[in-house]
């Protein structure tokens, strides 16, 4: 095991240790001093990268043995872009793999430091991370962070520029197995939109320094398919970008729908179990349509209506116009552990899910909160978009738009909801189709399938942006 201590900046030094550890086959001290070299030297020379590729091929040779080791990747495990990556770490921890949680937090103003998802901490999973300022820093700890942390499975959550660097450092150092996973349409984050960024031929010193700017988001975009096996989240992802689909999952074992689950919870919280809880578990925010919900709920001047949402306000202005709207009885609970969600999930009964059919995002979208919902067989309404199509096709979710929402709302209030919500097709779908234990297999098939290439060093090979965000990097 190398304990982190940050390289001097003395390439001779690392190469002179490099052989050191070659002469007594400690294959990994070798990595890693070469790896440190390339961080701090433009190039090494014919010899030592000869001795580079040469102690990967010993290592690898050393380790064909053992039970392959597996990381899952988050660009950014500070805010709830992490949730995919506690979803693909389930799916591998069925698999009987004991996956790591690598990654980033991106904190690029050091007046305001950032910690781990709040969920993610509240999981129980184990995770090594880099904190990281801007683009350079963000090179120089990953090349620190990767020469010392050897996997042989690598699932990079999320096509951003620290995944595409951290991919491509475990490829040419390790030789490791990489895929790439697309569980969003990222452009949709960018300020421009829908609007394709194609101009990357003139970046400005900032966009290069700014790990968050457009260059850098279209850029790692466009390099997303270089990474030849792919994951997506649903069939609208994979029009455009190839790969496996594999869902947001949960596990079924965990997610089982009971009366007696439902009863506790709504009497731990003061909830009537006689009433109509319409729930939202997630983020709040003005594009995820509470505020229509709310007005819907409103309109209906029914008594036994609960609007249940769960999740913590970073907008407080929208949380102040959310509660400003009359007629509605709220409750408002923070943001809960991931291991609980079933939990709260399972006092809902209707879960409402708007999309704006207008963004880039939600046309890409298949909303874990949606899966988590159908898991606990609640009914569930939602806009309609290119990634929830099938599920409308197949009956599993309810379409509506916001000036529907109202009459949608009654008619399914004036129909018995299903007490049992175990019965429901809407559980049945999801064994059969976004569980943990239903996607296993695939998973593992797309594992055995991986293809083993070997990413061989040259006295040409360079650690830099601009030679690691190349499409034709061999």
């Amino acid at each position: 095991m190398i304990h982190h201590v940050l390289a001097p900046f003395n390439a001779i030094s690392h190469c002179s240790k490099a052989r050191t550890a070659y002469e007594n086959s400690d294959w990994q001290l070798c990595i890693y001093h070469l790896a440190q070299a390339l961080r701090v030297k433009k190039n090494l020379s014919e010899n030592d990268a000869r001795l580079f590729n040469q102690a990967k091929k010993y290592y690898k040779h050393e380790h064909h043995n053992d039970t392959k080791t597996v990381a899952v990747c988050g660009w950014d495990l500070s805010h709830n872009a992490a949730g995919r990556v506690l979803a693909l770490t389930e799916l591998y921890q069925h698999l009987n793999y004991s996956p790591a949680i690598i990654g980033c937090i991106i904190e690029e103003n050091p007046k305001r430091p950032k910690s781990l998802w709040e969920p993610m901490q509240l999981a129980g999973v184990p995770c090594k991370y880099i904190t990281v300022h801007n683009a350079y820093d963000l090179l120089d700890k990953a090349i620190d962070f990767v020469s010392q942390n050897p996997f042989d499975i690598v699932h990079l959550s999320k096509p951003r520029l620290p995944n595409i660097i951290i991919g491509r450092l475990y490829e040419l150092i390790w030789d490791t197995q990489v895929i790439m996973d697309i569980d969003d349409e990222e452009q949709g984050f960018s300020g421009s939109q829908a609007k394709e960024l194609t101009d990357l031929s003139k970046p400005s010193k900032k966009s290069l320094n700014y790990i968050r700017s457009e260059y850098w988001l279209a850029k790692s975009v466009s390099l997303a398919t270089w990474f030849e096996t792919r994951t997506v989240s649903n069939q609208a992802l994979q029009s455009k970008y190839g790969g496996v689909i594999i869902p947001h999952v949960r596990n079924a074992d965990s997610f089982i729908p009971s009366q007696v689950l439902t009863a506790k919870m709504r009497e731990h919280f003061g909830i009537a179990i006689d009433q109509k809880v319409i729930l939202f578990f997630g983020t709040p925010k003005p594009h995820k349509g509470l505020l229509e919900t709310a007005q819907a709920i409103a309109s209906l001047n029914r008594k036994d209506l609960l609007f249940l949402i769960i999740g913590d306000f970073i907008d407080k202005s929208f949380e102040r116009d959310l509660k400003s709207v009359s007629n509605v009885e709220f409750y408002f609970l923070p943001n809960q552990p991931y291991h609980r969600i079933h939990e709260f999930v399972a006092m809902g009964d209707i879960c409402v899910i708007l999309q704006d059919s207008g963004s880039l995002i939600s046309q890409y979208q298949l909303p874990a909160k949606l899966v988590d919902a159908l898991a606990m067989g609640l009914t569930v309404i939602s806009s309609r978009t290119q990634a929830l199509l099938p599920l409308i096709e197949e009956g599993v979710i309810i379409e509506a738009t916001d000036k529907k929402l109202a009459k949608t709302l009654t008619r399914l209030l004036d129909t018995e909801i299903e007490s049992n919500k175990g019965l429901k097709p809407e559980r049945y779908y999801f064994l059969n189709k976004l569980s943990t234990q239903s996607q296993a297999p695939k998973a593992e098939a797309l594992i055995a399938k991986l293809p083993t290439k070997t990413h061989s060093i040259t006295s040409a090979t360079v650690f830099r942006l601009e030679s690691l965000t190349k499409p034709n990097l061999t």
